[in-house]
């Protein structure tokens, strides 16, 4: 029946299931944090017509012309799929150009549109202001650290000492 749940089991699994703690897990902090800054973009730009996503996607189209969309995955975090539907979105609003790679005809090259400079004009003030209120909410004590480690799990996610593992903690902020 919905809602009925298994009856506990008395072994290390179950103890350490009932012990887990979900409100300090780092997956868990990290959705929250980047739901919180996508908010505070969404909110601020709302009116260009563009998302947070669709912005970070076209501005790193437009600061790298000719990228491909697998080299936009890399530079923007995105999977595939959210690449190849923005692409297609941005086409159909004239704000990208895609051209074949002369050297690998199966490439597209993508190119952002005078419309598409349009739109980065337009979200670029409401993206910084965001920005700042994002970083606001991080006490000013711990800002440069917050973001030197988030760049720093971007990249690889490993410590330069040893990975996280048994008999190891994960670095805190103060």
């Amino acid at each position: 029946m919905p809602g009925d749940r298994s009856p506990p089991i008395q072994d290390a699994d179950a103890r350490a299931l009932d012990s887990y703690d979900l409100a300090n897990a780092s997956c868990r902090l990290l959705k929250l944090a980047l739901k919180r800054a996508g908010e505070l973009v969404a909110e601020e730009i709302s009116e260009t017509g563009l998302r947070p996503r669709a912005f970070m996607t076209l501005i790193a189209i437009y600061q790298n012309p000719g990228i491909t969309q697998n080299d936009l995955v890399k530079t923007t975090g995105s999977d595939r799929s959210t690449i190849g539907e923005l692409i297609n979105r941005f086409e159909a609003r004239g704000f990208v150009a895609r051209k074949r790679d002369r050297r690998d005809q199966r490439v597209n090259l993508l190119f952002v549109t005078a419309a598409g400079t349009k739109a980065l004009r337009e979200s670029l003030q409401g993206t910084l202001r965001a920005e700042e209120r994002f970083r606001a909410m991080i006490p000013a004590k711990n800002r440069d650290g917050f973001f030197e480690i988030l760049a720093h799990l971007g990249e690889d996610g490993e410590t330069a000492e040893s990975p996280h593992g048994a008999g190891s903690e994960p670095a805190t902020v103060a």
